[in-house]
């Protein structure tokens, strides 16, 4: 995972303020301020790709919304410790501190649903990953043979859950942990067809992997294809080969990872200072 530059500086300058709050008598502020702000920091993060790993992504986004909650609910503190605070210094029966109070009763409210809400998706974000596991260690047997499988591979703002390349052909494999539904058809078929293009217009077999005990069957252009028979299906399957060494050179070129923000700030006073030593030497 990683933050840029700026988002670093301006959550470091916001916990700054957070702390002036958090160290005098209004502390309940400060520490609502320090928790809003993390939660900000929480979905600014850009969790890095690990095709080594199945479920990395949607594993590390349960995690985030775990924390999500526990932040949401230290805000919820907060603006209950508002409530208090007013009552005590104003009284309840001054106008101002009864405006407030529903003011913050319904951010209060507000901020119960959003808990509810992320709750949800943070289960669903586990869930998923599960599934990404169970279906990664199926896959698991190809790679041992020589065949490229990665896991979690970034495209625009999705991914997709398991590209595999090998002598069989290649596949495009979007995981569910639950059974068949008509709209992950065309999502897989995206999936399929932007591989593709990024093999250089090779065929791909887009595979929608559900948890469900049908046969494989085909859905237009694409497999629906049981999480249990995921393997087997592949291993029975006759696509055009497609060279596994070739296939990790056009998706996984020499020096593509992305470093973090810390390595950015380290690597632009020396990317300064090379081309400071390219304009000062003397020409042939």
């Amino acid at each position: 995972m990683r933050l840029r530059a700026w988002e670093v500086a301006l959550a470091v300058a916001a916990s700054a303020f957070a702390a002036v709050f958090l160290f005098s008598n209004v502390s309940g502020l400060g520490f609502g301020l320090l928790a809003a702000t993390l939660l900000w920091v929480t979905t600014r993060i850009e969790i890095l790709e690990n095709h080594a790993k199945p479920g990395n992504y949607t594993t590390l986004r349960g995690k985030l919304g775990i924390l999500k909650l526990i932040l949401l609910l230290g805000i919820n503190g907060a603006a209950i410790y508002g409530i208090v605070l007013i009552e005590h210094d104003f009284g309840p029966s001054a106008r101002g501190t009864l405006v407030a109070d529903f003011a913050i009763a319904g951010l209060c409210f507000m901020l119960l649903n959003e808990l509810w809400r992320s709750g949800d998706a943070a289960l669903n974000w586990f869930v998923g990953a599960r599934a990404e596991r169970e279906v990664g260690t199926k896959l698991a047997v190809f790679e041992s043979r020589g065949w490229l499988l990665l896991h979690g591979y970034k495209r625009e703002r999705d991914d997709i859950d398991h590209v595999l390349c090998g002598p069989g052909g290649a596949y495009a494999i979007e995981t569910k942990s639950y059974g068949y539904r008509p709209r992950d058809v065309a999502q897989t078929a995206r999936n399929a067809a932007w591989l593709s293009a990024k093999l250089q217009n090779r065929w791909v077999t887009g595979v929608l992997c559900v948890d469900d005990d049908r046969p494989p069957w085909r859905k237009d252009r694409i497999w629906v294809v049981s999480h249990s028979d995921i393997a087997d299906w592949i291993e029975e399957s006759v696509g055009k080969p497609v060279d596994p060494n070739q296939a990790r050179s056009l998706l996984v070129p020499p020096g593509d990872a992305r470093p973090g923000w810390r390595s950015h700030l380290r690597a632009r006073p020396v990317a300064a200072g090379a081309t400071s030593r390219r304009a000062s030497a003397p020409r042939s």
